[in-house]
């Protein structure tokens, strides 16, 4: 018998949780071979504690039904378990399920569940915060943070967010610290990236690999207004490396300090950070069930 035990996010995203309770209920009995348990999230945190106790008790695959947060919340329960992580994308941006190529539909999702692959999964650190998408300083966590606080979700509204930041946004100052060399420069944006996207297939860095024990750190210089609409072009067309005003570096280590302290986007979330960041990443952290690669 397979245990697999499903933690579901009520309020995340826009799907409606009643449809894949029932398909869940309908598709995971004894009969087909599995032994199911569900847990519906409270608060933040709980699905992390919830992850953390179905992996203690030996569950083999432990499902976040949500968004990027719940994703998040899930997989850091499940680091160092032999409890893999499974994804039904019921959110906005989706990038960590996006990334791996599993369906947004909840029906074809569940089918991974049911009979996908295992892989593994590396997880990002930033000040001992664990991240498995991505992570950021600058214009992106400025727009994390005011994206969670919009009154809808989707696309559109990331779109809606991204240009009222982009205009009024003054670039900071940073020291950074990677390879042996230190810098100092005033940034746009600095992306921690485990993988290809920020999410809504936005791919901020298109060849990250999520379980090759590195980042793909892309710092992007300045953000001159007429180009806003390129960098969208760039962004969503997987185009962003050729960009003349951005870097992109593939290493396991680095610190970011800046002058004070501020909004650090990891996941989608932005938390509140002091000034000094030291960012890396654990190889094989975990593993995560998706589709098979072709």
């Amino acid at each position: 018998m397979v245990r697999v035990a499903f933690i579901v996010n009520p309020i995340s995203g826009r799907s409606k949780k009643e449809q894949i309770l029932a398909e869940i209920e309908r598709r995971f009995t004894p009969e087909r071979g599995f032994v199911v348990a569900l847990h519906k999230t409270t608060g933040r945190g709980d699905a992390t504690l919830a992850a953390a106790g179905f992996a203690r008790e030996f569950y083999d695959i432990v499902v976040a039904v949500g968004g990027d947060g719940t994703v998040n919340e899930v997989a850091c329960g499940l680091v160092h378990t032999k409890s893999a992580l499974a994804i039904v994308p019921a959110g906005s941006g989706n990038g960590l399920a996006r990334h791996f190529g599993i369906p947004m539909g909840y029906k074809e999702a569940l089918s991974i569940v049911e009979k996908g692959c295992s892989y593994k999964l590396d997880a990002g650190k930033v000040n001992g915060k664990y991240f498995f998408c991505t992570a950021g300083v600058g214009f992106e966590a400025i727009v994390g943070e005011q994206f969670n606080r919009a009154s809808s979700r989707g696309l559109v509204t990331y779109i809606k967010v991204c240009a009222k930041v982009f205009w009024n946004y003054r670039r900071e100052k940073y020291r950074i610290e990677m390879l042996g060399r230190s810098r100092e420069e005033r940034a746009f944006l600095i992306t921690f990236a485990n993988c290809n996207q920020w999410g809504n297939n936005v791919y901020i860095a298109p060849y990250a690999d999520a379980s090759d024990g590195m980042l793909d750190i892309i710092l992007w210089h300045r953000a001159p207004r007429r180009y806003f609409w390129l960098w969208g072009f760039q962004l969503l067309f997987k185009r962003m490396k050729r960009s003349a005003f951005a870097d992109a570096y593939r290493i396991g280590t680095l610190s970011v300090e800046r002058e004070q302290e501020g909004p650090v986007q990891l996941d989608g979330d932005a938390v509140i950070m002091p000034p000094k960041l030291d960012i890396g990443v654990v190889h094989n952290a975990l593993a995560i069930i998706a589709p098979q690669k072709s």
